[in-house]
């Protein structure tokens, strides 16, 4: 079971974990509560793709031994709820901000959700990471990676948005 929900955690503690990750989603979608019609495609490919790749990629790093392990329960619900949910409609929010912001408010809201399940599940633990001897550095390096979000996105989008692929509509920014 250690290896499904972590050492010493149970179902209580998930729900605890869930309740976060609504409160966050409640926040980031106050500034557009609705799905503009338009942006659904990207949305679904962008939760889709995201989630996927973070579920099969924190595995992989960890199995590189560049990321602590994430039991599966965590990395499920860390995966598609948080990155390919959230973290979707907060791209959905701010993609006509300037990048500088996104990657702060990528990186910051990560920030505080790793520090929940850290806090919660004894996940994203660390004692030194690139010979930083503090456990915060893994919490920190890793919220920065999450940063990069948006520009991998709209990387992404504009690649396939050219090809019309999946879809994919891209918004001409100002």
């Amino acid at each position: 079971m250690n290896e499904i929900f972590g050492v010493d955690n149970n179902w209580p503690d998930y729900l605890l974990v869930l309740f976060i990750y609504a409160l966050m989603y409640l926040l980031i979608r106050s500034p557009r509560p609705k799905l503009e019609l338009n942006y659904k495609a990207n949305y679904i490919f962008l939760v889709g793709l995201w989630a996927f790749l973070m579920f099969t990629g924190n595995y992989l790093f960890y199995r590189l031994g560049v990321m602590s392990f994430l039991p599966w329960a965590n990395n499920f619900v860390h995966s598609f709820l948080w990155v390919g949910i959230c973290l979707g409609w907060l791209y959905y929010c701010t993609h006509e901000r300037p990048m500088w912001e996104q990657f702060i408010f990528f990186a910051f809201t990560s920030f505080i959700v790793k520090m929940a399940e850290n806090m919660l599940l004894g996940t994203w633990n660390l004692d030194s990471y690139f010979g930083i001897n503090s456990k915060y550095a893994y919490i920190i390096a890793m919220s920065i990676v999450d940063g990069f979000y948006p520009i991998i996105s709209l990387w992404i989008l504009n690649a396939l948005g050219k090809k019309s692929t999946f879809g994919i509509y891209v918004p001409q920014v100002a």
